[in-house]
């Protein structure tokens, strides 16, 4: 879900903090045990480290028979191969090169020149844009849709791919961490009034006249009550962002289909991509119409569905070490569709790692399995969102004291430019500034919510300048409670973590090696 904020980047980026997004070095034997012979491509794979572009050796293998006619509920290595490869692709800021073939992107990091060396057409990259949309407007994804047509015997097949791209932007930042409630009637009239309130408060923010306000307002509930009906136990801003690229998934497919075929979909994506893939299997796997495969990497939890683990089409590989596999909480009775593959890096792949990143650093796991430290923010989704009464009030404070009232204005404004919108529309909290005994206190009272956007701003600051993430993590600790000061100190300490466990060669080891 990381992402790296530099001028070098396209719209979409890498995060340095998801230092080395490269692939391992795919083996390309039949693993599977079918009877099929495909060939395999050795590849050139270009991405970013940090700020720099390197690049790596790799290979992988591609064949029809993959998708047409296999078991989709038979976890495949050869197919999370590949679909690592589109996975990581669809990203702006990578690509892979075919030694062997000149259908190969250009230096610009074209995101759907791939696919045409395997038969695919009319690759698109569609992007989510917040123009399109008046609420809910970081939601959002960018993705890769592909589409061919194959005959087995006196069957047509069609087969989709779906690669969704990870975190992309502060804002989808914002919305990785934005669960949603929707378990209870007082609970999910609170959540829903502060989406609206949120959205509305945006657009006045921006200059909206009454009118587009009552329209923002309109389109905030719209999407509340979809979520609400038919996918309740999912974190909202992932299912929001899937609901939307199923629209246009479904758009691009009237556009292609062809008639009389028979439908197949590959899912796939990293991090965030991962998790819009995860919730698309489910929708896809339920779909008679359709027979799907979803492939994640990196994949965080999605939903609180009590069934979630029936889904068999749908795999997620997991690096252990890995924190973003571990967010939402379990202890929020967050879970993924389908059956993790997991491992851990550190302990079981090591010397793969050092392989495939020779010129890297020593690996650093972020210790994802340790959450205990973020165990007492909140009780469950629906805490996160809860106006907190006059008990909890203490515990839920913000408190910084200065000596001058320009200091303490000064500050508001600070924590206004990185992006919490504080004064404006931040739903989650009141700030204010007042004087007392002569001193001058910056204080808030407020949802758990906002302590999990503060995380999210002190992981955006760490990828682009780590000076300000010092800055703001220093800052911020002298304001919280001791309880949210150790979350927070302790999300800081892992970031270097973050860099390598949820980067790509990681997730390429695992993608090689777990059957």
């Amino acid at each position: 879900m990381f992402l790296k904020l530099t001028s070098k980047m396209k719209k979409s980026a890498l995060p340095a903090l998801a230092l080395a997004f490269a692939f391992a070095f795919f083996s390309c034997s039949n693993d599977d045990g079918a009877d099929y012979d495909y060939e395999s491509n050795n590849a050139v794979v270009n991405f970013m480290l940090g700020s720099n572009v390197l690049s790596f050796d790799t290979s992988f293998a591609y064949d029809d028979s993959l998708l047409v006619g296999a078991d989709n509920s038979a976890y495949s290595p050869a197919l999370a191969r590949f679909a690592f490869a589109l996975a990581f692709d669809c990203y702006d800021t990578a690509k892979v090169s075919l030694k062997t073939s000149a259908k190969n992107p250009s230096s610009s990091y074209d995101n759907t020149a791939l696919y045409e060396n395997f038969g695919f057409e009319d690759a698109e990259y569609v992007e989510l844009s917040s123009s399109d949309y008046l609420a809910d407007t970081r939601d959002l994804t960018n993705a890769v849709f592909a589409h061919k047509t194959v005959e087995s015997g006196d069957k047509k097949y069609q087969i989709f791919t779906v690669a969704v791209q990870g975190s992309s932007g502060m804002d989808q930042w914002f919305s990785n961490f934005d669960v949603g409630d929707f378990s209870d009637a007082a609970t999910t009239k609170n959540y829903a009034t502060l989406s609206a309130t949120h959205s509305v408060a945006a657009a006045v923010a921006a200059g909206a006249d009454a009118a587009k306000q009552a329209s923002v307002q309109t389109e905030s509930i719209k999407n509340y009550t979809a979520l609400a009906s038919s996918f309740a136990t999912e974190h909202k801003g992932f299912a929001l962002a899937s609901l939307r690229l199923k629209e246009k998934f479904e758009a691009y497919v009237a556009e292609h289909e062809v008639s009389g075929s028979e439908k197949i979909v590959l899912l796939t994506g990293h991090s965030r991509g991962a998790a819009i893939a995860n919730i698309l299997g489910k929708v896809y796997e339920d779909d008679s119409g359709w027979t799907s495969f979803a492939y994640g990497f990196a994949t965080p939890r999605t939903t609180t569905n009590e069934n979630a683990s029936s889904y068999k089409t749908i795999f997620n590989i997991v690096n252990t070490d890995d924190l973003v596999t571990e967010l939402p909480l379990k202890k929020w009775n967050f879970t993924r569709y389908g059956t993790d593959k997991a491992a851990s890096i550190s302990s079981t792949y090591l010397s793969e790692w050092k392989k495939t990143l020779p010129l890297a650093s020593a690996y650093v796991s972020a210790n994802g399995e340790d959450t205990s430290y973020l165990d007492n923010v909140a009780s469950g989704r629906a805490d996160l969102y809860k106006l907190e009464d006059a008990s909890a009030a203490q515990y839920n404070t913000f408190n910084l004291t200065f000596d001058t009232e320009a200091e303490a204005n000064a500050m508001l404004s600070y924590l206004q430019k990185y992006g919490f919108g504080i004064a404006s529309y931040d739903p989650y909290s009141t700030f204010s500034v007042a004087e007392n005994d002569g001193k001058y206190t910056l204080s808030a009272t407020f949802r758990p919510q906002f302590f999990l956007n503060t995380l999210v701003m002190s992981i955006c600051l760490a990828s682009s300048d780590t000076t300000a993430a010092a800055k703001f993590v220093t800052t911020m600790c002298g304001g919280f409670t001791d309880l949210h000061k150790n979350a927070l100190y302790t999300m800081s300490q892992k970031i270097t973590g973050f860099a390598y466990s949820h980067s790509a060669p990681c997730y390429a080891i695992l993608a090689e090696n777990l059957k």
